[in-house]
């Protein structure tokens, strides 16, 4: 094979090696763009300082829920006692949902007295509280117990002061990944742009 052949042949080799590395570089490339993009979001947590007797806050649930329902688990909604002094039953109401959650059924207890809030704010407030416990199949004796239970008042209390602290003076108050929205979101739209502007923050 004469000197010319074999430069042919060194260049062709070179080309489809060089040709080769360009095509994985570019296509290693391109993968790490695409998990880029994937590491761009991140889980949002949404802390609520809430009263059961204010309406405001009831008025928030349905929007809760969708945005549960379009983000899954990238959104985790997080529940804070905070009951108002102008409100009769707030405390109370806290302290069910408290006993519920000793036996699992926070999240039941916490639809139920939002969904009926206009019952039993016009009074009986524990009779209605109790029914409801019999509905979502409470051990009634251990829900009656806890509701008188110090260590469930605390609870409340502790996460009331908590917001305090937090310099929460109305409900509700929404904090996202740590910081306190100055203004509530007016519409679902702006709650899941809300939502999206904390989950895709770099």
């Amino acid at each position: 094979m004469n000197k010319k052949n074999i430069q042919i042949i060194a260049l062709i080799a070179f080309v489809v090696i060089a040709g080769g590395v360009l095509y994985y570089g570019l296509s290693n490339n391109s993968g790490n763009g695409s998990a880029n993009v994937e590491r761009q979001a991140q889980k949002v947590h949404i802390l609520k300082y809430s009263d059961y007797q204010c309406p405001a806050c009831k008025a928030y649930v349905p929007a809760q829920e969708q945005i549960k329902q379009e983000f899954g688990d990238m959104v985790e909604i997080e529940y804070r006692h905070f009951p108002l002094s102008s409100f009769q039953y707030s405390t109370l109401a806290s302290y069910a949902a408290e006993a519920a959650r000793e036996q699992g059924n926070f999240k039941e207890m916490h639809d139920m007295i939002f969904e009926y809030q206009e019952v039993w704010s016009q009074g009986d407030a524990r009779n209605h509280f109790m029914d409801f416990a019999q509905e979502i199949g409470l051990d009634m004796e251990q829900f009656e117990a806890d509701l008188e239970s110090e260590v469930i008042h605390q609870r409340v209390e502790s996460q009331r002061q908590e917001g305090i602290r937090r310099q929460v003076n109305a409900t509700p108050t929404f904090f996202f990944n740590g910081q306190r929205l100055r203004q509530n979101p007016q519409t679902y739209d702006q709650f899941k742009s809300m939502v999206e502007l904390y989950m895709y923050r770099s």
